[in-house]
């Protein structure tokens, strides 16, 4: 949430970094499997159709869990690319 005096998107970046401690650990499983009704309905697709299905969980160094996403993408049409690039102080200056 950016506070409402703030209109750049630079003035976000430092702000976010004061009031949340740095993420420590980014977790993603990724999987295929054949979607629920639910899902194949939303999507579009046959439920004979295999879906991959994404979880990412991410904490920071004090453990709290920060980010929480469930993706579920069509099996045929799906592709992904994962970049994690976590830097915090102390790896930083042990470079």
């Amino acid at each position: 949430m950016a506070p409402t005096n703030s209109s750049l998107p630079e003035e976000l970046t430092p702000r976010s970094a004061d009031l949340h401690p740095p993420l420590a650990e980014v977790q993603e499983r990724l999987s295929a499997r054949l979607p629920t009704q639910e899902e194949a309905t939303t999507l579009r697709i046959s439920t004979s159709l295999a879906v991959l299905s994404l979880t990412r969980v991410a904490t920071d160094v004090t453990g709290r869990v920060v980010e929480v996403a469930l993706l579920v993408l069509p099996g045929d049409r799906a592709d992904a690319l994962f970049t994690t690039s976590l830097t915090t102080k102390e790896w930083s200056a042990k470079r």
